[in-house]
């Protein structure tokens, strides 16, 4: 009896340790590298590498690139809308102007997102021994070549085939429109390139003083033969005693007209996140601190705007001043919560007034602009549809209606 006992005891516990082996040799086939040696933590950890996972890996993604889950194959996540590829490259794989910033000390990783089996954006990192990243550079609107096999779902290829159309992916010629970002070890941005459709190119260099951003100066490249970069405007950052930004000193170097439409007048900062909801605004950056009601600004060299903030880094107040220190205006802005509730213009004798409400989603539903304590434009909205009013004397005169953007009627009222 006692040896039945025993065995049945002994029978399980065996099992137990066979399945807990097997567990643990399973799940160090399945994980990568982590760089550690798990036999003394004294070691030196290795160097980060790519080489460790299986690649190329593929992934089922957001609008935005965001992994959601790994897929088995690149068939099963190009059967979702939008897909990612992982992969590893050479630096003969680069794209040429890339070239300049690689050195032999980095390792490079090419991230692909699909649309409908479409590529629309290719990423590339440039990583350090450590892992961290040193350069981000995406690019959008990638040109197909007639020598490239395009891939789609239609049907499950061999991994080399894959390996192939992976290879002619990265050989593929760009089409620039995108950014490229350059960063220390320690994650700070130090330049930042631009690329536009219409073949302008921006860049912005940042400068520290122990790990705090204090200035940032802004360029362009206005002769593309050549890669003099003339300066536009820097800003110089300023901080209280507890190292909250107050304020923002803009001195600008040229000549120059800001167009509300465009949305060209903004505050850059050296970190900010992206909308993943829409694609093609993957790249912008957007701080519109103004209504249209308040015009077009005219800037002259040596102007300066200085903007002051408050603890949680929201706008207050901004200031124009010419190259006298002459005060040209100054717009004022009230917050409720993180929306702007009003924004005052001060010209002279002038005075420009915005006011908006907001529901209970935050989106904005109605506007009403001022001018010297007479209203002269009212818009809401109603749902998809936008009314604006037109005043004269505290009296509507013209009645415009919007849907979705696009003018459907307009009505001069009884005057």
């Amino acid at each position: 009896m006692h040896k039945k006992i025993i065995i049945i005891i002994i029978i399980p516990v065996l099992l137990l340790c066979a399945g807990i082996i097997a567990l643990t040799l399973e799940l160090d086939f399945m994980l990568p590298e982590t760089g550690y040696n798990s036999q003394s933590d004294e070691e030196e950890p290795h160097d980060f590498s790519l080489e460790s996972f299986s690649i190329p890996r593929w992934f089922i993604s957001n609008a935005g690139g965001m992994i959601l889950e790994e897929a088995q194959s690149r068939f099963v996540a190009l059967r979702s809308e939008y897909a990612l590829a992982i992969d590893s490259a050479q630096q003969d794989e680069l794209p040429e102007i890339l070239l300049p910033y690689f050195n032999d000390d980095f390792l490079i990783e090419v991230r692909m997102l699909y649309k409908n089996s479409e590529q629309i954006r290719t990423q590339w990192l440039f990583r350090d021994a450590k892992g961290n990243t040193r350069l981000n550079a995406v690019f959008l609107e990638i040109e197909k070549t007639e020598e490239e096999p395009e891939i789609t779902a239609e049907a499950e290829e061999s991994e080399s085939d894959e390996e192939e159309q992976m290879q002619a992916v990265k050989e593929k010629e760009l089409n620039i429109k995108g950014f490229i970002d350059i960063l220390d070890e320690n994650a700070n941005f130090l330049s930042e390139y631009r690329f536009f459709e219409d073949g302008r190119v921006s860049k912005t260099d940042y400068e520290y003083k122990e790990n705090l951003l204090i200035s940032s100066a802004a360029m362009i490249l206005e002769n593309e033969s050549d890669e003099d970069y003339i300066k536009t405007y820097t800003d110089n950052y300023r901080y209280n005693r507890s190292l909250t930004l107050r304020a923002i000193e803009r001195i600008f170097y040229k000549d120059m007209q800001y167009e509300t439409d465009d949305n060209i007048l903004k505050i850059t900062f050296p970190r900010r996140i992206m909308n993943a909801a829409n694609d093609m605004d993957f790249i912008s950056e957007r701080l519109n601190l103004y209504p249209s009601f308040f015009g077009d600004i005219f800037i002259k060299n040596y102007f300066r705007m200085v903007f002051e903030t408050d603890d949680r880094s929201r706008v207050l107040s901004q200031t124009l001043y010419d190259d006298e220190d002459e005060i040209i205006w100054i717009i004022s802005n009230t917050w409720v919560n993180d929306r702007i509730a009003s924004t005052v213009k001060k010209e002279g004798d002038s005075v420009l007034l915005a006011e908006f409400q907001y529901d209970s989603s935050g989106e904005r539903i109605l506007e009403r602009n001022s001018r010297d304590g007479e209203v002269e434009r009212i818009v809401r909205k109603e749902g998809d549809t936008e009314i604006e009013d037109l005043y004269m004397n505290n009296v509507v005169v013209l009645r415009a209606v919007w849907e979705d953007g696009k003018k459907v009627s307009e009505t001069r009222m009884n005057y």
